[in-house]
């Protein structure tokens, strides 16, 4: 061990004295350095500062790319609201003009039925009607003629029948010549029996030959013949009376005889006539029964005539006031179809409107207790539309039910995420919507997520829900 401690080498270090020129030109070369870094330096601090320049410009340019892009975000939203939107806008135009057209063929057709009717309107006025009225008027006039012709018959009636009664009783009264013809030309065989040696009777044969001619005379005038038989019976009684011894007066009883034959052949001739007569008096009577028969026919065809006119007047006029009603029902069909086809467009669109509002209003990040009420005024202006379109075009049209729960939760995001508390939302809605609009259409879950138990609690009392 000592041997290897003395074997250690002893090493000096000399130093060494440095050269002035060496120096100075480290010196220099320092300084140049020094230069070099300080150009570079410089030339370093004007790149950084263009660099700042730079990142304040870019961080300017990402600042106004943010705000573009939560701008294009935005304005994306809407547009896709708004195709939705326009979308719905087209569905309803080709509604519109599907039901256009409809509305277009009953114009035409309305116009069709009016051109109709003018036409008949002036059918009417022209000298049709007039002609009907000329011909009602002549057979009017014609039925009083006729009316006037058949009293005139039944009064003529009325007398034939009263001349027949009179012939009927002359008929009887010459019967009764007969018959007492008869009894003359018995008494006068008796006589004739009894008077062959009289003298005394000239003048009562005289007087009987007078009162016979009397007879022939008044044979025509039958009104006098019972008086004057009256008078033959009393001579006849005065002849027999006389003529107990009569004895020359045959040959006046025999011309008394034919005289009583050509009485008593008048009297047939004149019963012939009489039944002649009546028979001419039947006849004419026939004839006058079928003359008021044929008139009356007449009349009852004239009659008809005139009730099938007025039936076929009166089927007219009612055919025209059912066109007449067809028509205004035609009319206000179309017209109300057209209301209330304008007023679901415009319901329609403005249930567009309203859904596009609250969605614009949705997307806003911060708002305040005036935007909610904002909200909830437009769901009560589309409510009472919808109510006042459904009372004036007659059926119930009411805002649908899912739209109403759509707008209170719209409403009740809003307020959650502009931390609206729940008391100012709920005196919103209550005041804006009505009590029962908010118990039909508010979720009970939403309000237990946003508010918690206690607004629910709060809800159930004031609303009444189970």
């Amino acid at each position: 061990m000592v041997s290897k401690t003395s074997k250690k080498k002893v090493i000096k270090t000399v130093k060494r004295q440095p050269n002035p020129a060496a120096v100075l030109k480290k010196v220099a070369s320092v300084s140049d350095s020094n230069k070099a870094l300080q150009k570079e330096i410089k030339v370093m601090s004007k790149i950084f500062g263009e660099n700042q320049k730079v990142l304040v410009s870019m961080k300017g340019m990402i600042d106004t790319l943010t705000s573009t892009l939560e701008h294009i975000q935005k304005q994306s939203k809407q547009i896709n609201i708004i195709e939705d939107d326009t979308q719905k806008l087209y569905a309803g135009l080709n509604q519109v003009r599907t039901q256009s057209n409809l509305i277009n063929k009953i114009n035409n057709q309305t116009e069709k039925l009016e051109n109709e009717l003018n036409k008949i309107s002036e059918i009417q006025k022209t000298s049709k009607t007039q002609e009907i009225s000329q011909k009602v008027d002549e057979s009017m006039n014609s039925i009083t003629n006729n009316s006037q012709m058949i009293i005139k018959i039944a009064q003529r009636i009325d007398e034939v029948r009263d001349d027949l009664r009179e012939v009927s009783g002359k008929t009887n009264s010459f019967l009764e010549i007969t018959s007492e013809m008869n009894k003359l030309k018995e008494n006068i065989e008796e006589i004739s029996g009894k008077t062959e040696n009289l003298s005394t009777g000239t003048q009562v044969v005289q007087s009987l030959k007078q009162e016979f001619e009397k007879i022939i005379e008044g044979v025509a005038g039958t009104s006098k013949l019972n008086a004057e038989l009256e008078a033959i019976k009393i001579s006849i009684d005065t002849i027999s009376s006389k003529a107990s011894k009569i004895d020359s007066l045959g040959g006046v009883i025999d011309g008394l005889k034919q005289q009583f034959e050509t009485v008593s052949s008048t009297v047939n001739s004149s019963d012939v006539i009489s039944l002649e007569s009546i028979k001419e008096l039947g006849g004419k009577i026939d004839k006058i029964e079928t003359e008021i028969g044929s008139l009356s026919k007449r009349a009852d065809s004239t009659a008809d005539t005139l009730k099938r006119q007025d039936a076929s007047t009166a089927e007219f006029h009612k055919k025209s006031e059912k066109l007449f009603q067809e028509i205004q029902s035609v009319r206000n069909v179309t017209n109300k179809a057209s209301s209330d086809s304008s007023k679901e467009m415009m319901a329609l669109l403005k249930l567009s409107e309203y859904q596009s509002n609250i969605r614009m209003n949705t997307e806003l990040k911060y708002g305040e207790s005036k935007d909610l009420e904002k909200m909830a005024k437009l769901t009560s202006e589309i409510v009472n539309l919808f109510d006042k379109i459904s009372i004036e075009s007659g059926e119930k049209i009411p805002l649908p039910h899912e739209v109403r729960q759509w707008a209170v939760s719209k409403i009740l995001d809003c307020a959650d995420k502009w931390e609206i508390r729940f008391s100012d939302v709920y005196s919103i809605l209550t005041n804006a919507i009505g009590r029962d609009m908010l118990k039909e259409s508010v979720r009970i879950q939403q309000v237990r997520d946003i508010y918690g138990i206690r607004a629910v609690d709060e809800i159930r009392r004031d609303l009444n829900i189970s």
